[in-house]
């Protein structure tokens, strides 16, 4: 099929229901979240005022990605997530994009959150941080996450670490992407309040972690204890490396 003007204008109203303007903040990032958590990756001609993005001139082309939820992927890491004294070690996911990073802490939370692994005490009392709205989206999703799990949707991370410890008295506190010094900010925090964390981040390997500012910095705060590699090998989530941070 060829896309032409008409058609991707067409796909643009229907995704954002008519109303671009309400997605603006968002697409400035370079995409937008519509219901059900997909995200709609945005190409076009973008303003900059040297520091940041102020403008979208026009659209020129659109990726969507469909997100899902895929039961039972996390048994394959869990034993590798518990640690012996009733609780978690501090977890970090990370693989390229589109190998399955989120889809399996979305799992990772549900197992916690129900105990489906036979868990003496039953399940976890879980905070998800769902800053950019992909992890789950609207109430009915929020179930499947399980069923002592919150959800504090469209919050920054740093701002809902505050609130969840504040009000939601969380055990586990569940984030997606790390990117910038604020979210390593908000992951130092929960772990200073004694609060374990699970969290996503993009890379491929250590070596390349260790190379990139942010990256190293969370690392070097010696909050995360185990680290699972993901790549898509063998399709989306194929587990490369579970590494323990103390034995590297």
């Amino acid at each position: 099929m060829i896309i032409t003007k008409e058609l991707l204008h067409s796909a643009i109203r229907a995704l954002t229901n008519n109303s671009l303007f309400s997605y603006e903040r968002e697409i400035l990032q370079g995409y937008f979240t519509i219901e059900g958590g997909h995200r709609i990756g945005v190409a076009g001609k973008f303003t900059s005022d040297g520091k940041r993005i102020i403008s979208l001139n026009s659209i020129t082309g659109l990726n969507i990605r469909v997100a899902k939820s895929i039961e039972g992927i996390g048994i394959k890491v869990i034993k590798h997530i518990l640690n012996p004294s009733k609780s978690i070690y501090n977890t970090l996911i990370v693989s390229p994009p589109g190998c399955g990073k989120t889809t399996l802490l979305r799992d990772i939370v549900r197992i916690l959150s129900n105990g489906e692994i036979n868990l003496s005490f039953g399940g976890f009392r879980v905070v998800v941080i769902d800053e950019r709205s992909e992890i789950s989206t609207y109430s009915q999703e929020q179930s499947k996450l399980g069923t002592r799990t919150f959800v504090l949707d469209g919050v920054d991370k740093l701002n809902g670490v505050f609130m969840a410890i504040r009000s939601l008295n969380p055990q586990i506190i569940a984030m997606d992407e790390l990117g910038g010094p604020q979210d390593y900010l908000a992951v130092a925090e929960a772990s200073k309040m004694g609060v374990k964390v699970i969290a996503t981040m993009h890379g491929e390997n250590l070596h390349e972690l260790k190379k990139r500012t942010y990256s190293k910095r969370v690392l070097e705060q010696n909050v995360f204890e185990k680290v699972i590699f993901l790549s898509s090998k063998d399709g989306p989530g194929t587990v490369e490396e579970i590494i323990t941070l103390g034995d590297k």
